[in-house]
């Protein structure tokens, strides 16, 4: 594994988790809607062109609806092989349009998946996006909306 584990980052990585599950409910006055998940079918370690790809996502999500919102994590492997994404994301769009919009956009980039958000006080899908920000150059997050 070439992460370096820390009480301090793991702190941290709480810290941001708290403040990331809360996001959507403050500002919006909802709670997330969707779990996403993105790998690539070829090695990718560029995080300028991950940025691309998955705002040209963000981008044909917009154009269906104009509120969508939500945070990306890049996430290297544990063999430091690929960049993989996670995704929190909060839409008025139904759960087929979103899918259907998702795999139109990624099918063609690597491999997808699309759950609802649950919320859990103990551990939830936040926490694991945020479990390894931070321990490489690579392990970043980013907010995914039109702010960009």
């Amino acid at each position: 594994m070439i992460y370096t584990q820390s009480s301090e980052r793991d702190n941290i990585s709480n810290q941001q988790s708290r403040w990331m599950k809360e996001y959507s409910i403050e500002n919006n006055g909802k709670d997330w809607d969707y779990c996403v998940g993105l790998s690539y079918r070829s090695k990718m370690l560029d995080t300028f062109k991950c940025r691309k790809c998955w705002r040209k996502l963000y981008d044909d999500l917009y154009k269906l609806d104009n509120s969508v919102y939500g945070f990306v994590v890049d996430e290297l492997d544990e063999m430091g092989i690929s960049i993989h994404h996670h995704l929190i994301v909060g839409s008025k769009l139904d759960e087929k349009t979103f899918k259907k919009t998702l795999s139109n956009n990624w099918d063609k980039r690597g491999v997808n998946w699309v759950e609802r958000y649950v919320r859990n006080n103990d551990w939830d899908y936040v926490d694991y996006m945020n479990k390894h920000i931070g321990k490489t150059k690579r392990n970043i997050f980013d907010v995914f909306s039109n702010s960009l």
